[in-house]
């Protein structure tokens, strides 16, 4: 008998799910090809916001990486009142909820291969095809959408390389125009 296929055969179904939550802190792996997200499970004794993005990976642990991360763009995801302090020295509205997801301008997530910095297109072509990425990714988790304000920021390897405050849901909003 033919076994059903899984989703992806990287991912550790022990630590996470690909159900998305908005009520819990935690870290997550977005797929850049199937455009599909996981995130770290709610796991006795463990923080979902401290797993290592690794370790939601098969062969991956807290301390070490798998080669098959290198295909998933990373993100954290904070409801109001889970983060704290500034990233990149760039202050951060705590009390709402926080959507942060990896920018890596040199590193094409679809092809997983490394552009050379000197490229500056393909480094720019890069940095739009994540900028949709990070975008679809906040979609999915506005397919039931929070009941609070939830911003999208890019934070790449430097603040230089972040886009903070890239788009912002607010259920107050009164019309279509001003959510994202």
């Amino acid at each position: 008998m033919d076994m059903p296929e899984l989703p992806n055969k990287h991912v550790n179904p022990e630590y996470c799910t690909d159900h998305l939550m908005t009520d819990y802190a935690h870290v997550g792996l977005y797929d850049v090809k199937k455009r599909h997200a996981w995130i770290a499970k709610k796991r006795k004794g463990q923080s979902p916001i401290r797993v290592s993005h690794a370790r939601l990976l098969v062969g991956g642990t807290q301390d070490t990486s798998t080669i098959s991360k290198d295909q998933f763009v990373c993100y954290w995801f904070h409801p109001p009142n889970t983060g704290e302090g500034f990233v990149h020295g760039y202050p951060i509205e705590w009390d709402e909820g926080q959507l942060m997801v990896r920018l890596d301008p040199y590193w094409d997530f679809a092809a997983k291969l490394f552009i050379n910095p000197a490229e500056t297109a393909r480094v720019e072509k890069n940095i739009d095809n994540q900028i949709r990425s990070a975008t679809h990714l906040m979609s999915l988790y506005l397919q039931n959408p929070p009941s609070y304000p939830l911003s999208l920021h890019l934070v790449g390897p430097r603040a230089a390389d972040s886009m903070f405050y890239m788009k912002r849901y607010d259920p107050t909003a009164i019309s279509e125009e001003e959510i994202i």
